[in-house]
């Protein structure tokens, strides 16, 4: 008697359609929400890599201040070239935008220099509060090469007393002049030591190059709240670099901006860290293209947040991602912090009755993040 059979169902060794592309529709999905998840971890992130760099380049000159017990800070190079070498930088001849800056360096307080000798002496004449400075016996010739017509430097006699800032009328033979203040009744000897106390330098410190495409927008980046612009360059020919020091107990020193005299900032540094690209579009939506920066008074940072010559037109201080390094100027706190976006009609207040205090209203509020931070942390701001 044969064996019933039974018709066995063969076995599959795939996938239907209607399987795979239940599968893809998963997948695709899952990809989906990655790609949101990566672009949103990934935006801003070279602007937060740039602020990082700035912030620990500035912290690190700060600490060399303390190691050396005497000014240390940065120099912020304005992205400017005199591409025909005729020794002048104008918007008409030359390259590059005066007010974003790609490379800092290290700046550093030689030690006074009290001639060539341990008793090297400076003849003193004072006429009416007039002083000048001379070296008629050839003590002070190492400072020539330190030294040029014009330089401002600080100078003390004998070792002891008050600083004066003196101008070097002649490097060689030395021949400094100042002017007592009107409170000073000093008697100045005839002949006197002299300690000279020179502006600082860059030093061998390896400079910073920002990262590809991002850069330091100085037309928003300054000191305090009451104007909070004094590193943009609109009205000056002399794209002088903007420098800044800290002083052995940390805190900020003096800051030199356009003009080149170095003074004590009126509030806490903040300096604004974005794309390169942003800060030319700056120069369109400020409509100063062909302006010689000399002659431009046009500022108005509404025009950076709703551009109105081209609203495809990008700012720094309009992006959210762009990044704020700051400085508190008593304690030497540095924070970095991401810049406030605010809104179009945060001016619409009737208090704010000029441009300049809409300017400044705008740069604070931008700034928002900065300032509570130091706050928290530090002394505050103005």
């Amino acid at each position: 008697m044969s064996k019933p059979t039974h018709n066995l169902p063969e076995a599959r060794h795939g996938m239907t359609i209607v399987e795979l592309l239940v599968v893809m529709g998963i997948l695709v999905a899952l990809l989906g929400i990655a790609a949101t998840a990566v672009k949103t971890g990934t935006r801003g992130k070279k602007q937060r890599e740039a602020a990082r760099q700035v912030n620990a380049y500035i912290a690190s000159a700060q600490a060399r201040a303390v190691q050396l017990g005497r000014p240390v800070g940065v120099e912020i190079v304005r992205n400017v070239s005199d591409s025909n070498g005729d020794g002048t930088i104008l918007f008409a001849d030359d390259t590059g935008v005066s007010n974003s800056s790609l490379l800092m360096y290290t700046l550093e307080t030689p030690p006074p220099y009290a001639g060539d000798a341990y008793d090297s002496q400076i003849d003193v004449n004072s006429t009416g509060g007039n002083v000048t400075l001379t070296d008629t016996t050839g003590q002070f010739v190492g400072a020539s090469p330190l030294l040029s017509t014009g330089t401002a430097v600080k100078v003390r006699l004998g070792y002891r007393g008050p600083k004066y800032n003196a101008t070097v009328t002649q490097a060689s033979p030395l021949i400094l002049t100042f002017s007592l203040p009107v409170t000073d009744h000093r008697v100045l000897p005839m002949k006197s030591t002299c300690q000279i106390f020179l502006p600082p330098q860059r030093s061998s410190a390896t400079p910073l190059q920002l990262p590809t495409d991002m850069c330091i927008d100085l037309t928003c980046s300054g000191w305090g709240n009451s104007t909070g612009n004094q590193f943009a360059n609109w009205n000056s020919g002399v794209h002088d670099s903007v420098r800044f020091t800290f002083s052995p107990k940390g805190n900020v020193d003096q800051v030199s901006t356009v003009d080149g005299t170095w003074a004590r900032p009126g509030g806490n540094i903040h300096i604004l860290v974005g794309k390169y690209d942003h800060a030319i579009d700056a120069i369109a939506v400020m409509q100063n293209e062909n302006v010689d920066e000399r002659y431009y008074t046009g500022l108005n940072y509404l025009e950076y947040i709703t551009p109105t010559v081209d609203p495809d037109l990008e700012t720094n201080l309009a992006d959210g991602s762009s990044m704020w390094v700051s400085i508190n100027n008593l304690t030497g706190q540095i924070t970095t912090t991401r810049n406030k976006l605010i809104t179009s009609d945060f001016l619409n207040s009737p208090a704010y009755t000029s441009a300049s205090n809409k300017n400044a209203a705008l740069l604070a509020e931008t700034r928002d993040f900065a300032r509570s931070g130091l706050i928290i942390k530090g002394q505050g701001d103005e």
